[in-house]
Order: C-alpha cells, then structure tokens, then sequence
C-alpha cells in the first residue's frame, strides 16, 4: 500500500518499508538455520584439509580437534549461541510474523496505529519469552511467574485477532469455541459423551493453558511450529525466488505448450501449470491466487463456463499440496508425527499424485468433449525461443538438486538449502532481469511475507492442538476410535475420512491432519493399516476439503477470479477432483501404489527403505503395481466419462449407471470381483468407441448447463 504525495508520485508507506526490512531478515534467519548443515560439512572439511595426518588420528582425537581447531571452535559457539536454543527457534517466526503482518494490513487512520501498538507489544511479550527460554535451555525449570497471566492472555488475543484478518472468522471462531471449551467442558452433562470432562477450576485451566503453552514450548509453539520452523519454510524462500525471477510466466508457456494440442486444452493447461506450481508451492489457495489469474481466463475464452474455469484452477491448485517433491505444509507433518524420514513421504506421494492430475486431466478432457471444445488453435500455443529453452533450466537443475538431496541425505533443511541456493543461482544466470538488487529484495520480502502468513496460521493450529490435547478431548477421541476399530475396517475409514472433510471445512490441511491424527494416536494399531498409510488417507481427505463444499477455500478463492458462484464452483471443483477422494481408500487396500517404489533407494546404491510406519516394498510384487495401475486408470476413465455423460458420444443413463459400477467395482480388492468388473468396463468402452466410431462428435454435442 501507499500514500500519494504531492507530485503525483506514490511511496510507501513507512509501515511497509520496515515490513519489507522485517520480511528480508527474516528471510535471512530461515537461511541462518538452514545453512547449518553445508556450514558444518564445510568446516570439517576445512579441518580435515588442513591438519596433516588427519586420516591417522582416532575418532576421539579428531573430535577434540574439530572441538579445539579455530574454525571449528568458532563455529560450535556460534552453533550453541543462536542455531540450538529452542527459544531462538521457535521464537524469532513468530516474532518476525506477527510484526510483518501487522505492519503489512492496508488499514489507515486509528487502525493503523493499533497494528503498530499490537506490533510493539508482540514483539516484547515474545521477546521475553525467547530470553526466558534462553535461559532455561542453559538448565533452569520452566514454570509459571504472575506476570505471565498478564502476557498470555494478550498474546492470545493477538493471535485469534491475525487469524481473523489474514484467513477469516472461520478459523478464528473455531479457535476461541475450543478456548472456550478447555474453560466449561467441566460444566458439561455427562449425555454429552466425549465432550464432558474436567472438573477443575477456571483458575485451574488458566494455570494449566499459561504453564503449557507459555512457560513451555507448547500451544503455539508446539509441534507444529517446530516442524515448520525447521523443516518448510526454506521450500517457501525456494518456490518465491523461482516466481519472482519471471519463472512463473515460463511455467504458463511450458503448460501451454504441452497440453494445448489436447481437446479442452485451454483448462489442461491450468491443470499442468498447477501440478508444476505444486512442485515448488504446496497450498492450494496460494496456487489459485497465483495462477489463476492468468489461466482462468483463458479457461473461459475457450468456451469453459464460468464457474467450470475457477473449478478446474481450484482442483488443479489443490493437488499441489501433495505433488512432490515439495509437497504441503502438512507432509512434513506427517513426517514427523510418525518419525519417518521425508523423502520416504516424497516417493510414497509419486503415483498418488499423478493419479489425481490423471482424474483431473480425463475430468476434463471429458467436458471439453461434451461442449464441443477442441484444442488451442496453433496459433495460441506459445513457442518457446532459444532463450526461453535454456530457461526451463532454472525448473530442472533446482528440482534435480533438491530431489537429490532429498534421497541421499536425511536432512530435509540441508537440502531445501542446497535446492534454494540452486535455484538463486539458476536464476540469477537465466534471467538476466532477475540480476539486479532490487529484484533479489523483492523476492526475499515476498517470501518473508509468505513465511510470516505460514507461522501465523500454523501458531494458530499449535493453540488448537494444544487444546484438544490438554483438554483430554484427544484421549476420549481415541478410545472411540479404538472402539470403532474392532468393525470393519470400511467403515472406520469412512468415519475417518467423513471426519477429515467436515473438520477440514474453512480449515487449513495442517490444521485438520493434527486434529484427526491426535484422535488416531493411540488408536492406529488398533485400526491394522501401516502408520504412514492411515496418516496420508487423513492428508489426502484433509485436502480435499478446500475443494468441498459448502466450505471450499480453493473454489471459493477461484469463484471471483472466475465471476462465479462459489458454490456452484465447489460442486463442480470436487466433480473435477474425483480421482482424489478415490486414492486413499486404493492405496489403503492396494498398499503397492504406496510402497512399491521404495525400491529406488535400493536401486540407486541405498539402504532399503526400512521403518515400522511403512510396509516392506519386498513383500509386494511388481504385478501387483502393475494391476493396480491398470485398474485405477481403467476406473478413471469410466468414472470421468460418466459423471460428464460423455465419451464419444453422448452416454445414456444406463451406460453411465454400469459405468460407475464397473468403475468402482474394479477397485475390489478381490480377483473374483475385480477381474470380470475390468473386463466389463473394458467392453463398455469399445462398445461405445465401435458404436460410434462414424458419428463426429461435433454432430451431436449440445450446450448444456
């Protein structure tokens, strides 16, 4: 935002000016923390090239070397002074995030000085806190002190107030149900089942709320800041400096150039810009915003209607939050609430995500044939110049690099570091509009905004966790679920996934995944499914809530980008999405679609893939993939077909009746069910295709609402 001056001429506002200042030092901490691991790697190898006979010492005498050595002494000061305390961890985000976007709201007059008096006050409650916390890193017993029971309430209020203005009253209002909750649930009637409970005190829950989640590292600091403090906020750094060197109008082009030959290509190439957005984004919401801008339109011009064009954007956007290898926030999540390294995340997300934009692709592949849609002409399929071929570099050597270092090393930060100083140096190289300060600083202040968003709302999931957690609702949650597991395990999937959906309605993914999960954590055993396979089921329904309605983020951001109604627009985003509330329940009763591809840490010189959260790839065989792969993509096409009442030509009611039977009947995980359902879905398609191979198309498709 800005003030107009005298001349003509508008500046910014001094708010933004230090928000900017405030967004590229926080830019610079995430790389601090994340530069930790290659800054160690460098100092040993400097020690090790420098000490003559450093092959012969013994282990213990190159460890007091490297303890004693100048650089490395250095180093390990700077080490425990700033990158180990958990006060400096987790306290600089939130810092930097409530200052950043409270100085950043375009508000004037009173309200501007009130975001500059929140931001004062944050900062110092906070910064007491990281000082607090500093000290009790070097041994002291963390504990509640009264002035505390002054700070915390503020620091709340605070909280619940950024929630409201940066993601709506939805999630700020469910923040403060279950504040209020945590205060009565004692007052509750026992018919009220799991949601009775406590009888302490208002004083109690207070004394408990303040020394869990201020005087200890818990609440907003909990798990979920920590993961996302140590482990996703380089990815974000890494996607904005990619957008902001002019790869974003690239990756149009790239999209556009491959699938515009396709019938509907104007909306695959939305689809494919998004799943390659995804690649380096990971929220859906963020996805639309950015790439709906460009491609919606051009959705509509095809012929598309309206709130068909914001559907396609917002279905495409959402599977970005599980297209790797930089997947959504709540990846990492899972990563480690289960203890799994991540990369054994990325290559179980391989085939599921490229199932989803399969669905997607035939979705609407189907409809553009249904409308009478073909093709882009040739003329609106861009070219790529000599120049713009060896800028697709600035996509392959960051991604190459990341996703190497994502297998060979354990540390994710160390290779989103890597990646990110791939990508900086990609574009600076490529994009010689990218090579200027002023560029650079305005990638960094995009990010650090970006970043300042993430810990926001993720300190508002953190408060919500806490809550649940401390309130004992989590532990009756469980045993309900334990209860449910002795059933069928249909049906405690479908209670889960009914769950996921509801609770993810105007919620973030990370937000539905914690609360869900919490309720499965004594409880997953007992469900006998591998931990890593009942965690992205909740992932994969988590997600597709922001395309469901009645409350849908993505179609509902895409809606007035489209000039469409929001619901509507859900309706047809989840229709368009259909692949993704399949994928779960396959993978769950065809585990080789998950595991099977864990060989490749085998293959390329690794240890096998080895965890109790996952299933030994060993004991599933290639046929099984193979079938798997063939059955899904088989149901795909007839489930597509049959929602759009289109193929060829148009499908009556009762093909597209045995073609949704035959469609999910080939899922079955039994042959006896499967294999003639396949055949039978097979027929129906040749059927059609042989019946109609004479009629053009054009000759009977009619505009259809």
């Amino acid at each position: 935002m800005t003030d107009p001056t005298a001349g003509g001429v508008t500046r910014p506002r001094p708010d933004d000016r230090i928000a900017d200042l405030l967004a590229v030092g926080f830019v610079l901490v995430i790389l601090t923390y994340t530069a930790s691991g290659p800054i160690s790697d460098f100092v040993r190898w400097f020690v090790e090239t420098t000490t003559e006979g450093w092959a012969d010492m013994s282990r213990r005498e190159q460890r007091v070397l490297l303890r004693d050595h100048w650089l490395g002494g250095g180093y390990r000061a700077f080490e425990r002074a700033f990158l180990q305390p958990t006060g400096l961890i987790l306290g600089l985000p939130i810092v930097f995030a409530f200052a950043i976007s409270l100085l950043a709201m375009r508000d004037t007059g009173r309200w501007r000085w009130m975001h500059r008096l929140m931001a004062i006050v944050a900062t110092g409650c906070f910064g007491a806190w990281i000082v607090k916390i500093y000290a009790t890193d070097a041994g002291l017993l963390p504990s509640a002190e009264p002035i505390d029971f002054v700070v915390f309430p503020v620091i709340i209020v605070v909280t619940l107030y950024l929630t409201w203005r940066l993601f709506g009253a939805f999630i700020a209002i469910f923040c403060i149900l279950w504040v209020i909750y945590f205060f009565t649930r004692g007052l509750l009637p026992d018919w009220t089942g799991i949601l009775a409970g406590s009888e302490a005190t208002a004083a109690q829950n207070l004394r408990a709320m303040v020394q869990n989640f201020w005087a200890q590292t818990g609440g907003l600091f909990g798990q979920p800041l920590q993961v996302v403090s140590g482990s996703v906020l380089i990815f974000i750094v890494f996607g904005s400096v990619l957008m902001a060197s002019g790869a974003g109008d690239l990756l149009m082009k790239i999209a556009n150039r491959l699938t515009g030959g396709f019938v509907g290509g104007a909306a695959h190439s939305a689809v494919a810009s998004s799943a390659l957005f995804g690649t380096l984004s990971g929220a859906a919401v963020s996805n639309v915003v950015s790439t709906g801008t460009m491609t919606i339109p051009v959705i509509k011009r095809a012929g598309f209607k309206p709130h068909f064009a914001g559907a396609v954007e917002a279905a495409a956007s959402t599977g970005g939050q599980v297209m790797p290898p930089v997947m959504g926030v709540v990846a990492f999540f899972v990563a480690g609430q289960i203890g799994l390294e991540y990369r054994y995340i990325v290559v179980a997300a391989i085939l599921p995500a490229l199932f989803y934009y399969l669905g997607t692709f035939l979705t609407v592949y189907f409809e553009a044939q249904r409308q009478g849609i073909g093709a882009l002409p040739a003329e609106a399929r861009p070219r790529l110049d000599p120049g713009e071929r060896w800028q697709c570099l600035v996509f392959i050597i960051p991604l190459a690099v990341l996703s190497t270092f994502l297998f060979i090393q354990p540390s994710v930060p160390k290779a989103g570091f890597y990646g990110f100083a791939a990508a900086l140096l990609s574009a600076l190289v490529l994009f010689p509009g990218f090579r200027s300060r002023r560029q650079v600083w305005r990638a960094f202040v995009a990010a650090g905004r970006m970043a300042a968003s993430i810990v926001t709302i993720v300190a508002a999931i953190g408060l919500i966790v806490g809550l649940i957690q401390l309130s004992g609702f989590a532990g009756r949650l469980s045993l309900l679920l334990a209860q449910l597991a002795s059933g069928p395990l249909f049906v405690v999937l479908i209670v889960v996934a009914f769950g996921s959906i509801v609770l993810g309605m105007g919620l973030p993914p990370g937000a539905t995944y914690f609360i869900i999960v919490i309720a499965l954590s004594s409880g997953i055993e007992a469900v006998g499914i591998p931990p890593l396979s009942l965690h992205l089921f909740v992932v994969f329904f988590a997600v597709m809530s922001t395309v469901t309605p009645p409350v849908a983020l993505a179609a509902f951001a895409a809606a007035p980008i489209a000039g469409a109604d929001p619901i509507r627009t859900g309706f047809a985003a989840a229709r368009i999405g259909i692949a993704g509330f399949l994928i779960p329940f396959v993978f769950v009763y065809h585990p080789a679609l998950l595991y099977k591809l864990q060989v490749l840490f085998e293959w390329f010189g690794g240890e096998p893939a080895n965890s109790r959260a996952m299933m030994d790839a060993a004991e599933i065989s290639w046929a099984s993939l193979a079938w798997i792969i063939a059955a899904f993509t088989l149901s795909l096409w007839l489930l597509a077909s049959a929602l759009a009442g289109q193929e060829v030509a148009r499908l009556t009611p009762v093909e597209r009746l045995c073609r949704v039977a035959a469609g999910f009947a080939v899922l079955v995980p039994h042959a006896a069910i499967a294999a003639p359902a396949a055949a039978i879905g097979a027929a129906l398609v040749a059927i059609h295709r042989i019946r109609n191979s004479q009629t053009r198309p054009t000759d009977h498709q009619e505009e259809t609402t």
